[in-house]
């Protein structure tokens, strides 16, 4: 049996007696909607968002497009970037409307590799955005890499501290194979749900609780890997340390594709390892958005959150 088989059967007997863990809508509309509101913002606002277009009967795709463009950035106002996210949805709904009369199951009804390019081709539209879309709207056979799934993947020595996302992504196709009985493509769906509970309730960004977590025999025999990361457990296992990768270059600020706000984030940031509570003054911006950007800008690997309320660049 292969690691991240063991890991999902380890997190099922762990979870299967607790209550189950919200995720996405079951409607696929409201998860394309959700997948581009949820960027740089979270669930919980993200949710309201919802809730409200939804009562206005505007969880359409006709009538978003209908919709003034003022109008509807107002309605979105409260998740941030409400100028770029109200074109990405006008962008959508043009390609749903024209193309597919608005049929969300014709739309993935296609090959795999087709409808990622059609939906990667709307501009704003990442990796992870479409990933999310393919996955919870159309049930296709795609795992979305989260930085949750990067953090427990690489402190279990799964992967490497400089794999990249399309590498995990690989991986995990072919060690959870999607089509494999009782699950189908929903064994993605569960297996990422588990993953993002585990994050939230042991794997955290710094001081994991090692300890108490339900994988961990599963560790290295140094305990947990990675860069500032260190087990706070009585049970924590000994060996010399994990050797750090030398520094890579980073990427010029010039050929990275950031709005306004993340630009200046970074190159407050620069060179240097800072505490958010600096980069929040530096920065002259709410410190929730501060906080929201430095979480998106982690997600695409620009930067790093460490121990102490520190940020620096990857």
């Amino acid at each position: 049996m292969s690691i991240l088989r063991t890991i999902f059967d380890f997190l099922r007997e762990h979870y299967e007696r607790q209550p189950p863990q919200a995720w996405w809508p079951e409607d696929p509309l409201e998860v394309v909607v959700g997948a581009v509101l949820v960027q740089g913002a979270t669930w919980r606002s993200v949710d309201k968002v919802l809730a409200d277009l939804r009562d206005r009967n505007l969880l359409d795709f006709a009538r978003l497009r209908e919709l003034d463009a003022a109008e509807l950035e107002t309605l979105i106002r409260s998740v941030g970037f409400q100028t770029k996210k109200a074109r990405r949805l006008k962008d959508l709904a043009d390609l749903f409307l024209d193309r597919f009369d608005g049929n969300l199951e014709r739309f993935f009804a296609r090959d795999v590799n087709t409808v990622r390019k059609e939906l990667l081709s709307i501009s704003g539209i990442g990796s992870g955005t479409a990933d999310n879309i393919m996955l919870y709207a159309g049930k296709l056979p795609i795992y979305m890499v989260d930085a949750y799934t990067v953090r427990l993947l690489q402190r279990h020595g799964i992967v490497g501290l400089t794999a990249k996302e399309s590498d995990i992504q690989q991986l995990i196709h072919k060690e959870l194979t999607p089509d494999e009985e009782p699950y189908g493509t929903k064994l993605f769906c569960d297996f990422q749900a588990l993953v993002v509970r585990l994050g939230r309730d042991f794997c955290y960004k710094s001081q994991p609780a090692c300890d108490a977590c339900p994988l961990y025999e599963l560790l290295p025999p140094g305990g947990a890997l990675g860069i500032g990361i260190r087990p706070t457990s009585s049970k924590t296992r000994i060996s010399p340390p994990t050797p750090t990768p030398p520094p890579q270059p980073h990427t010029p600020i010039e050929e990275l594709e950031l709005d306004d706000r993340e630009r200046r984030i970074v190159e407050i940031i620069g060179d240097r390892t800072m505490p958010i509570d600096e980069l929040i003054t530096a920065s002259e911006l709410p410190a929730h958005l501060v906080r929201a950007t430095i979480a998106m800008l982690e997600m695409r690997r620009v930067v790093q959150q460490a121990e102490g309320n520190m940020v620096r660049r990857r």
